[in-house]
């Protein structure tokens, strides 16, 4: 049955059902058990139960195939049950069937894990997701409950521990950690490429033609700030990348690109040490990820005076303007203007003398919680006195979005709201979020 799990970790399904059609014809138990978990497999993997109202009997969230599983463990057991005629001892094969419930229960949990995602990036400051998937990582990946079942296993595992540094680096991101969140990214790019790596490497009976090139550690490590949207577009055939590697490798491009806007100061810094500069620090993200050109051009096109975002700082999370933490001295929290330094500004020349004005609109405003995850276009304000117009909006717990205008904007301008809209949709996450549902449908 290895073959079976390897083409199953492979996400080549036909080869998955040929093989266990074959075990079938002198096994028949387990031949319609290990049918039924492919059917499940491919469920799970197309992201299908993400449907609203779904409820199907191959998803994983109900008990058919454990109880298969556990009924055969319980009756007596036909050694004869491998694909080339081979004797299995049956003591090993409940070992692999009780392997198999393990996993079944990892799908179950990261069944749960999918489905909570939305609300937790709604909800900034929640810690739902990577407690679940710490628990789950603990009680049974830890534990090497999954060993039995090759490529199949291994990419469960992988698959968890992607998501677990993809949310840990969202919220090293948003608490302006530059250290944690390149570290978190660089780990969870390793660990996709080494998932792909894994699969490329299979070797079996009836095996699909491939049609993607496997990404291997040294990609990862020439291009850790590169966008992956080119390697998504690829044509999906036989044995390609399943919609929920898919979405893993976006939410990974979505931070890289976010987390390169917000610490571009720094990385830029280091950039014109090697001759480069802010284009070819974004020249190999996609157009759809390259922020910082995407405000260029709305820049050049709308007339506007700056385009910055602010960082709202607060007494839990020490703030240091290099993106690394001071456990060397004793923090102290900056006060009053001090408290609401720029990370990004374009043009490069921050907009001090409006600095007060801004702070002080978007307090008045009460804007907390004025995310594009409950409200579909930014604030507008006007200073009669000015003649300045300001749109803002939250992007997250800390970092708000400005776009300052000095003429031409008493009244909201539709499509100026539209581009903060857009671009504060892909830096909140929403345009992830927008992309998992549609890998559902």
């Amino acid at each position: 049955m290895k073959e079976y799990f390897q083409a199953l970790g492979c996400f080549d399904y036909n080869a998955a059902n040929k093989i266990a059609n074959r075990i079938t014809k002198t096994n028949s138990t387990i031949g319609q058990i290990l049918l039924m978990i492919a059917k499940c497999e491919q469920s799970y993997t197309s992201l299908e139960y993400l449907k609203i109202k779904f409820f199907r009997r191959e998803d994983y969230s109900n008990t058919d195939v454990t109880n298969s599983i556990m009924n055969l463990i319980r009756s007596p057991l036909l050694t004869n049950a491998n694909n080339n005629g081979d004797q299995i001892d049956s003591e090993d094969l409940n070992k692999l069937f009780q392997s198999l419930i393990n996993f079944i229960m990892i799908r179950r949990a990261q069944i749960a894990i999918y489905r909570a995602i939305p609300n937790s990036f709604s909800d900034i400051n929640s810690e739902h997701i990577l407690c679940e998937i710490e628990s789950i990582i603990t009680e049974t990946v830890e534990k090497n409950s999954c060993e039995d079942l090759g490529p199949l296993g291994i990419g469960a595992e992988k698959e968890l521990m992607i998501l677990k540094h993809l949310f840990m680096a969202r919220k090293a991101i948003i608490s302006y950690n530059f250290k944690d969140s390149s570290i978190f990214l660089y780990t969870a790019k390793t660990l996709l490429s080494s998932w792909r790596e894994v699969c490329s490497n299979q070797t079996y009976p009836e095996k699909s033609n491939k049609n993607e090139e496997s990404v291997g550690p040294f990609v990862a490590l020439q291009n850790f700030f590169t966008g992956q949207e080119r390697q998504a577009k690829n044509v999906k055939r036989a044995n390609a990348s399943p919609n929920n590697m898919q979405w893993l490798d976006k939410f990974l491009s979505n931070l890289t690109a976010k987390m390169t806007l917000y610490f571009m100061n720094i990385l830029l810094e280091r950039e014109k040490k090697f001759g480069g500069d802010s284009k070819t620090l974004w020249r190999k993200f996609s157009d759809d990820y390259n922020y910082h050109g995407l405000i260029r051009n709305f820049r050049g096109r709308s007339g506007a005076h700056s385009i910055v975002l602010i960082y709202e700082i607060n007494e839990n999370i020490p703030f240091c303007q290099d993106g690394y933490s001071c456990v060397t001295a004793q923090y102290e929290k900056p006060t009053g203007i001090d408290s609401f330094p720029c990370i990004y500004s374009f043009p490069e020349e921050q907009p001090k003398e409006h600095w007060q004005n801004i702070i002080s609109l978007f307090q008045e405003k009460n804007e907390k919680n004025q995310t594009p995850f409950t409200r579909s276009f930014p604030i507008h304000s006007f200073d009669k006195n000015t003649g300045c117009a300001y749109y803002f909006i939250r992007i997250d717990d800390h970092v708000i979005f400005v776009a300052l205008f000095t003429e031409k904007h008493s009244t909201p301008d539709n499509s100026t709201s539209e581009f903060i809209m857009s671009l504060a949709n892909k830096l909140s996450g929403i345009d992830v979020l927008i992309n998992l549902q549609k890998f559902g449908e």
